[in-house]
Protein backbone atom coordinates (compact mmCIF):
# COMPACT_ATOMS: atom_id res chain seq x y z
CA UNK A 1 0.00 0.00 0.00
CA UNK A 2 0.93 3.91 -0.85
CA UNK A 3 -0.12 6.67 0.77
CA UNK A 4 0.71 9.74 -1.33
CA UNK A 5 0.57 13.02 0.76
CA UNK A 6 -0.29 16.55 -0.26
CA UNK A 7 -0.55 19.77 1.38
CA UNK A 8 -3.91 21.30 2.97
CA UNK A 9 -4.00 24.50 0.72
CA UNK A 10 -2.59 24.04 -2.63
CA UNK A 11 -2.76 20.01 -2.38
CA UNK A 12 0.71 20.11 -4.06
CA UNK A 13 3.02 16.53 -3.30
CA UNK A 14 4.62 16.62 0.02
CA UNK A 15 5.89 12.75 0.22
CA UNK A 16 4.58 9.60 0.27
CA UNK A 17 4.16 6.13 2.96
CA UNK A 18 5.02 2.85 2.21
CA UNK A 19 3.99 0.15 3.96
CA UNK A 20 5.26 -3.49 3.51
CA UNK A 21 4.44 -6.58 5.80
CA UNK A 22 3.37 -4.76 8.18
CA UNK A 23 5.62 -2.03 8.57
CA UNK A 24 5.96 1.46 6.88
CA UNK A 25 8.13 4.22 5.98
CA UNK A 26 8.44 7.62 4.59
CA UNK A 27 9.55 8.43 0.98
CA UNK A 28 10.02 11.67 -0.16
CA UNK A 29 8.99 13.58 2.67
CA UNK A 30 11.04 16.93 3.75
CA UNK A 31 9.36 17.73 6.72
CA UNK A 32 11.71 16.96 9.44
CA UNK A 33 9.24 17.60 12.14
CA UNK A 34 6.93 14.99 10.74
CA UNK A 35 9.14 12.22 10.33
CA UNK A 36 10.28 13.00 14.45
CA UNK A 37 6.97 13.22 15.89
CA UNK A 38 5.50 10.21 13.72
CA UNK A 39 8.10 7.56 13.71
CA UNK A 40 7.53 4.59 15.64
CA UNK A 41 3.53 5.39 15.64
CA UNK A 42 1.28 2.56 14.10
CA UNK A 43 0.29 3.84 10.45
CA UNK A 44 -3.56 4.47 11.46
CA UNK A 45 -2.33 6.71 14.11
CA UNK A 46 0.23 8.69 11.84
CA UNK A 47 -2.78 8.98 9.13
CA UNK A 48 -5.25 10.13 12.01
CA UNK A 49 -2.59 12.90 13.01
CA UNK A 50 -1.68 14.05 9.21
CA UNK A 51 -4.59 16.65 9.61
CA UNK A 52 -2.57 18.61 12.32
CA UNK A 53 0.21 18.82 9.78
CA UNK A 54 -2.00 20.27 7.39
CA UNK A 55 -1.89 17.43 5.09
CA UNK A 56 -4.51 15.53 3.48
CA UNK A 57 -4.02 11.37 1.62
CA UNK A 58 -4.59 9.77 -0.82
CA UNK A 59 -4.28 5.38 -0.28
CA UNK A 60 -3.26 3.76 -2.99
CA UNK A 61 -3.91 -0.08 -2.80
CA UNK A 62 -1.09 -2.07 -5.16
Amino acid sequence: MKVQMFTMDDLEYCGSIIEEKGSWSYQDVRNEHLVRMTTGMPLKAVLASLAGFQIVYDIIEE
